[in-house]
């Protein structure tokens, strides 16, 4: 089956935009990271939720929560976590 199972998109686009600016100031960039919080949802192809990453507050980057949201079996679980442990990893590395 070539369709995919589910899709991960960010819940507010503009958290990440203002994280982006506030994170490259000198001195605001430092508490950017503890008021700005990005968060991504995987969502089934019907749109039903399935698992939720949320950056959490922290001065010093770094830390994630990852939360199921709904149903899902072994395989799924495991499918969502390499994914959103592969967006975690790329956008560290874009900044």
């Amino acid at each position: 089956d070539e369709a995919p199972d589910f899709s991960i998109h960010e819940e507010n686009p503009w958290t990440k935009v203002l994280d982006s600016i506030f994170g490259d100031l000198p001195i605001i960039g430092m508490f950017s990271g503890y008021f700005l919080h990005p968060s991504y949802l995987a969502s089934r192809s019907d749109g039903s939720p399935a698992m939720r990453l949320t950056k959490q507050p922290a001065f010093w980057e770094g830390r994630f929560r990852i939360e199921k949201v709904g149903n899902l079996d072994a395989r799924e679980e495991l499918g969502l976590f390499l994914s959103f442990l592969m967006l975690i990893l790329l956008e560290r590395r874009r900044g």
